[in-house]
């Protein structure tokens, strides 16, 4: 017994010795490519586990830097112009037998966009955080795996956010279609305007606060507490809410109650031309 505790502690003992080689060999990588707008329709980027940040510049030009480090002579990230299209694709370099296990920040990706110039940005995100700001294009699409998601300011026709494992927070942001999908985790949606908007969630809450009235908000979750709060009160509204298990809560100046059971309740403001539907399995229904 006593030999095999012995041989744990080498074993482990070697393995930090060896992780800290691994980082020492790491070198700073930094690269930087600039494109004009004029001759571009589409941005996308691949990540694998760096932080990557969107932001608005008022150059005429997209401007791509990243900075990290660098464990072997292929480039952690490409950048690549492919026709109308930049390619941004961010792949880890780690591999052996440890080589899942890494430590400290890795590296950022940072574009910067002039507003109202690209068609379609997406962005194909496995384990980073995504940061984006003042951004202004046809179609926003974030497919997410295990990131936090912190995104304010966008302007979009279009703009789909879906995440297997991480939160979302999206800020002060219009669109005229607005789609977000999560299997784990929080969406907190604060000051977005959008006529159409769904949200669907497995497992986790789901906030919007501080919104217009729209055409049409439809949110439903399997396990979680979703809250909904309007800036200013609805003036023509149908409202249908169910929740097999919790309460339902309806604070609406002007809401005329049609149906009030255990599991749900329905009603209407005004001539009720657009719809707010709200559908939690598991969780509290609050609409203020």
């Amino acid at each position: 017994m006593k030999k095999m505790i012995l041989a744990s502690i080498a074993f482990i003992a070697i393995g930090g010795f060896a992780f800290s080689v691994k980082e020492v060999e790491a070198k700073s990588f930094e690269k930087e490519n600039s494109f004009e707008v004029g001759n571009i329709e589409e941005v996308e980027i691949n990540n694998e586990s760096w932080n990557i940040e969107v932001k608005n510049t008022k150059s005429q030009k997209i401007k791509i830097s990243v900075e990290g480090k660098q464990k072997k002579k292929k480039d952690p990230v490409t950048i690549k112009n492919d026709g109308k299209k930049i390619v941004v694709n961010q792949q880890d370099q780690e591999g052996g037998l440890m080589g899942g296990f890494t430590f400290g920040k890795k590296g950022t990706i940072y574009i910067s966009i002039p507003k109202n110039k690209i068609d379609k940005i997406t962005i194909n995100n496995s384990f980073g955080d995504v940061k984006m700001n003042d951004i202004m294009a046809k179609n926003i699409v974030v497919l997410n795996d295990s990131g936090f998601e912190k995104i304010e300011g966008l302007y979009a026709d279009s703009g789909k956010f879906t995440s297997k494992d991480g939160e979302l927070t999206l800020k002060n942001s219009t669109f005229k279609k607005l789609t977000v999908a999560s299997t784990n985790g929080e969406n907190y949606i604060a000051r977005v305007t959008s006529p159409k908007m769904k949200v669907t969630s497995t497992d986790g809450e789901v906030s919007i606060k501080d919104i217009k009235e729209g055409k049409s908000l439809f949110v439903k979750t399997k396990s979680g507490d979703i809250t909904v709060s309007y800036k200013e009160a609805p003036t023509s509204l149908l409202l249908t809410a169910r929740s097999d298990s919790s309460d339902i809560t309806v604070d609406l100046d002007g809401f005329k109650e049609k149906m009030n059971t255990e599991k749900s309740k329905e009603g209407t403001i005004g001539n009720a031309s657009n719809k707010l539907e709200l559908v939690s399995k598991d969780g509290t229904i609050n609409i203020n």
